[in-house]
């Protein structure tokens, strides 16, 4: 085991997402009675909610978000590891508030008449996502809450380790052809998309179990 590991908790960033939070609220006002809030695959709206949950409360997902990333590590029984990629989950948190504020703030814009096209939008941030979160998958040790966690990761460090390493590669190449989807047709481009998250994720899969097999003999 190592060293106990404290993740910082910025007041300063709190504050931030808290001020996000009200930017959002001021748009209630203005905001008819049912927002868009869902869009099938070819950008068409196809979902309704009321404004005082796209104002109100889907802003306040980044800061849950950021909250439970911070006291997660506190209470995973594998909390010592932690302080072996404490500066990449740091990040990884970073990247997923960040996200989930354009994610929030899209919908809004796009009902106060701002032209935007959020199919093409969330082509493009979910790879994006992807491609970063690859980017510290390899680095990320055993845990509870964060990763690949299937029953033959979790039971061995070794196999942990090399799925994890693989499935950031797999994930950055997987986000960039996600990604270069983006350019094509609404229909192809969430095809490709699917296929550039989900192969890598289940190719990692299967490798860690095959991996597990020979490493326990």
């Amino acid at each position: 085991m190592t060293g106990k590991f404290n993740m910082k908790f910025s007041w300063l960033t709190v504050l931030a997402l808290i001020i996000f939070w009200g930017v959002c609220a001021s748009f209630y006002p203005a905001l008819p009675d049912q927002v868009p809030s869902h869009w099938n695959i070819r950008g068409e709206v196809d979902g309704y909610s009321h404004k005082s949950v796209v104002a109100l409360v889907m802003p306040l997902l980044p800061l849950v978000i950021y909250v439970l990333m911070t006291v997660m590590p506190q209470i995973d029984p594998q909390k010592y590891n932690y302080s072996k990629f404490g500066s990449s989950y740091a990040k990884i948190r970073t990247i997923l508030v960040l996200i989930m504020m354009g994610v929030t703030l899209l919908p809004l814009l796009s009902a106060l008449g701002y032209s935007i096209n959020i199919g093409l939008l969330t082509r493009i941030f979910i790879p994006v996502l992807f491609i970063a979160l690859g980017n510290y998958m390899g680095k990320i040790r055993p845990n509870y809450f964060i990763g690949i966690r299937v029953p033959w990761t979790l039971a061995s460090e070794e196999v942990w380790i090399k799925t994890h390493r693989l499935a950031g590669k797999l994930m950055v190449i997987g986000g960039l052809i996600a990604l270069a989807g983006a350019l094509t047709p609404p229909v192809a481009g969430f095809i490709i998309m699917m296929a550039g998250i989900l192969v890598p994720l289940l190719v990692t899969t299967v490798y860690s179990y095959f991996l597990y097999v020979q490493v326990s003999k």
